[in-house]
């Protein structure tokens, strides 16, 4: 392992709590139902994506741009202020980096209330780049994203690890035929779990296991 490419949600941030709520925060407000499966929807879209579905599916009356500031405002004291890491996370990044290894961050969440929480919980240090599917127009469940990462990282395959939560970004990691840890966020529904340890290579609870 010389190389690897880190989601950030649910993997390497306890941060799954504050979006769970989000999309339905913002339809209950706007007076639309809530669909019994929007976490289902929304959970493989960046924010954008979700903004469109919100627009273009559910009926809401207003621009995909104007959905996701709206909903940032939600979540970004929670990024700047509270939201975790996950256990154990900054020692195995401190252990990577000294090791030399290199990676990167790459998000379905946009910048502008990431990298405050990088900087809050001072792991940004450790990463060559941080990368977003938005800012890349690539996406993870087709893994295009994840080979561009590897790219920008100097990477192979044969040396390169991706860390996930979710069980579409393992699937489409692994698709593009990456090796994947998949980190068991505590948020994850027990059937989402038994597809996610099918697909990936190994899976973790805390990555105090890999210490």
């Amino acid at each position: 392992m010389k190389y690897i490419i880190f989601d950030l949600d649910g993997t390497l941030i306890d941060s799954m709590p504050i979006w769970r709520g989000t999309g339905e925060t913002f339809l209950t407000r706007h007076h639309f139902p809530v669909p019994a499966n929007l976490l289902d929807v929304v959970k493989s879209q960046t924010l954008y994506q979700s903004a469109e579905y919100f627009r273009d599916t559910l009926g809401v009356p207003m621009e995909p741009q104007a959905i996701v500031d709206e909903i940032i405002d939600y979540v970004e004291d929670a990024y700047r202020h509270t939201i975790p890491l996950k256990e154990g996370a900054k020692a195995y990044l401190e252990a990577m980096a000294e090791k030399g290894v290199k990676m990167c961050i790459l998000t379905a969440s946009e910048a502008s209330y990431i990298l405050p929480a990088l900087d809050r919980l001072d792991i940004h240090k450790y990463f060559d780049c941080i990368l977003t599917c938005t800012e890349l127009g690539e996406y993870k469940e087709d893994g295009k994203a994840y080979l561009t990462a590897m790219e920008k990282l100097g990477g192979t395959l044969e040396e390169t690890v991706v860390f996930e939560d979710a069980g579409y970004a393992v699937k489409g990691a692994k698709a593009a035929g990456f090796t994947v840890y998949a980190v068991l966020d505590h948020s994850i529904r027990e059937n989402e779990i038994e597809k996610i340890e099918k697909l990936a290579d190994k899976c973790i609870r805390s990555y105090e296991e890999l210490l």
